[in-house]
Formats: C-alpha cells, structure tokens, sequence
C-alpha cells in the first residue's frame, strides 16, 4: 500500500496513476474536511472518475511506504502529523520543489529510509476532489546516499507513472532546482504565463539569471544533463500556456516555496563564497512585491506609535540621536518590530557617529530586502524587511569593517531581544 500524505495537484494525480494501474493506495487528507471515495481526473477534455481510500492523519496506522506530496512549507506539519504510524521499516519520498529538505525529514526516519522524487508532470486542482492533468512529464527517483534501485520501486510503478530510478538524484534536484529558480519567481513578478518570459522585455533577465545559475552549477561540480539555458527554454517553450506553481500560490494568496528554492540556491552561494547578484536583485524583488509575513504585519500595525507607523509604513525617518538602540551595546538580537523576524545580531552593530543604529552585516542576508531609493534629490539604497516589507532605514558603502558595509536602522523599525544566559 502506498500512502499520499496530501491531497493536493499533484497527491491527486499520482492516486489516479496509481489506481488505473491496480496499485493500492489511499490519500491521506485533513481531517477537518468531507471527502467523499469518488475523485475526478481530467485529461484532454475526458473526466474518469476512481474510487480512492482517504484517511485522516490521525487514523493511519503503520505506515509501510508514504509520498509526501505537500508544500515545502508544509513538510514538518505534515511528518509531525503521521509520526506515530512511522516505523524504522517506513519508506518516505519527498516530492517537494527545491531543495534542503532532509534536514526536516531526519527528524522522522533514518537516512536509509529517505528517498527524493522529481516530478515534472503538470497538474492543478480544479476543486477539492478534482485535478486536471495539464502535460506528461516524468517522475524520477533516487537516494542521496545510495545508487541501488529500491525493491520497492517495481516497473509496475515505473511504467504508471513514466517513472525512472536515477543512482544522481542530487544532480536531477539540481537541475529542476536551477530551472524553478528561474521560471517561478519571474512569472510571479510578471504574473505573466511561463512562455511570456521569452518575450523581448522579460528575456536578459531570464538570461542573466540562466547564466548565473549555471556557473554555480559549474563551480559546485554539479552535472547537469545538458546547458541550463537550452534545457530552461526547451520546459518554457513545453508548457508555455501553463502557470507555474509559485504564481498560483501568489493569486491564491498563499505562501510559496520560495524559500526552498531560492533561499537554498542563495544560501548554497553564500556557504562557498560565489557571487550570484542576479539572483540576490531576484529575491529582493520578489519579497517587495510578496512579503510572506506582510498579514501577520498589517495584524500588528494598528498597535504601533504614530512615529513608528511613520517610518516603517511610510519610509519615515526619526531624527537622529533620538532613538534608543543608537548607543545601545546589549548582548541579544534586533527583530523587526512589525513581523518579529530577525535581522540583526549585536556583534554586528558599531558606533558610526551617524546618530542611528549601525551595523555591518545582516544577521542573514535572505532577511533584507533592498530598492533603489531617489527620493529627497539623492540616489540611495533603501532596506527593507524581506518577510513583511517594512521600511527600516538604508545601507551605505562607508562602512568600517571588512564587510564595507553601513546598515543604517531607525530604531523605531527594530525590537530588541537579550540573549539568554
């Protein structure tokens, strides 16, 4: 029995795939929904209908062999969520964009018990029980620490789902990881379909960005297939009249998975030191446009003081000298005051004489965003928070440190947070 944890585009199809192949397997769903057995395949204008188990993630009990097909974003709910029906003997594959995401799964199973799926079939959901087959793609398999073929991957399997088992699954999730990188956060900045992209205005960003994406690959020793710029034209040019997933999940208003691609892709840049702008102007860009704590911001607004609404809501600035972190030397962390999140660590923060707070790097450089600021008759950099867009002040090439960097802060736009002893 093969169990799908999620029930979602994809969770969906591969149950049908399954089942018109006379493979057992059931759905497991949330528990406080109504489903009914009856599920909806539309293919090529064709509705088929199949009878698959759905089961809530409370009612499993042993599970032999599961597919995660959740978002990223969602994984460690979703394992949690099963963990008292997972064995040393359970088998898991993870289906989700991007990349990292054994770090979560670990926590579950053993390394031996983990396996990676590759997906490139299209699909979206058309209500909750019913999913439409967009384009055939293929599913490919593997492990990160063997190249043997599992027994439980029989050619019945295979053949379903036009399925392979690769002994590189590392390089497979690379280069889908290379291609999303891409694809899906521009369509989103766009809102344009995936074939929009060759247009004659989109396409030296894409460009610049295939370019970027594939001497990173080069330095890592990463083999891809073949060139990223012909494989990433190719899939544009294959599903042209298709949205990605990240630009459904914007209209939907939900969280995407930027995080797992190019959060991974730009921490992988940063781990060995590789210089990757093009994608770091992508990631400020997206967070501008979608601020994924931007709700849990507009929540905590109406209780700011009138001067920090002023510059964290309308790019203010508070007079200089006046704010209470610009001499303040405690041990801890500065969290955006709007959305909690991290941004700066007090061995950071210098005295720069300047009247605001100081510091010469970010806690993580994932947490700022940055915009081209030429208000007030100068040309400035302005910084953002990149979980919920606040304005928190500017950065400047002046500073001391090796890092040549001045982050220049309103206190007002920070909370304070003392390390524990």
């Amino acid at each position: 029995m093969i169990t799908i944890l999620g029930a979602g585009a994809i969770g969906q199809l591969l149950a049908h795939k399954l089942t018109e192949a006379s493979i057992d397997c059931q759905l497991i769903v949330k528990a406080d929904a109504q489903y009914s057995s009856e599920w909806c395949l539309t293919h090529q204008e064709h509705q088929i209908y199949h009878e698959i188990p759905a089961v809530a993630a409370q009612d499993c009990d042993e599970l032999w062999q599961v597919w995660v097909c959740v978002k990223s974003h969602q994984l460690e709910a979703a394992l949690d969520s099963i963990s008292h029906a997972i064995t040393d003997s359970t088998n898991v594959v993870l289906f989700q964009n991007g990349m990292g995401h054994e770090k979560i799964a670990l926590r579950y199973i053993q390394p031996q018990q983990l396996y990676f799926a590759s997906n490139t079939h299209g699909a979206y959901i058309k209500a909750k029980q019913a999913v439409h087959y967009a384009g055939q793609g293929k599913i490919t398999f593997g492990h990160l620490e063997s190249d043997s073929k599992p027994e439980f991957l029989t050619q019945q399997i295979c053949d379903a789902l036009n399925a392979e088992w690769h002994p590189s699954i590392n390089n497979i999730l690379w280069q889908k990881l290379s291609i999303n990188a891409v694809v899906n956060p521009l369509t989103s900045i766009y809102q344009c379909k995936n074939g929009e992209l060759l247009d004659s205005d989109k396409w030296p960003k894409v460009l610049a960005l295939i370019n970027e994406n594939q001497r990173l690959a080069d330095t890592l020793a990463i083999n891809l297939d073949a060139p990223l710029k012909e494989t990433i034209i190719t899939v544009i040019e294959a599903t042209a009249n298709n949205q990605s997933s990240m630009l459904q999940d914007v209209l939907k208003g939900n969280l995407t998975e930027i995080n797992s691609i190019n959060g991974y892709l730009l921490d992988q840049a940063s781990k060995y030191d590789i210089p990757v702008p093009h994608n770091w102007r992508l990631w400020s860009e997206f967070h501008i446009a979608y601020p994924p704590l931007k709700q849990l911001a507009q929540a905590n607004i109406n209780n700011l003081d009138p001067a920090t609404f002023h510059v964290t809501q309308q790019q203010g600035t508070e007079p200089p000298f006046s704010g209470s972190y610009n001499l303040h030397h405690e041990q801890g962390t500065y969290h955006c005051v709007c959305c909690e999140s991290p941004l700066f660590k007090d061995d950071s923060k210098f005295d720069s004489g300047c009247g605001w707070p100081s510091f010469d790097r970010a806690q993580d450089n994932k947490a700022i965003a940055y915009r081209a600021d030429d208000s007030h008759g100068m040309s400035r950099t302005e910084i953002l928070c990149a979980q919920c867009g606040s304005h928190l002040g500017h950065i400047f090439d002046d500073g001391p440190t090796e890092t040549g960097q001045r982050f220049c802060v309103n206190s007002v736009s920070l909370q304070f947070e003392q390390e524990k002893s």
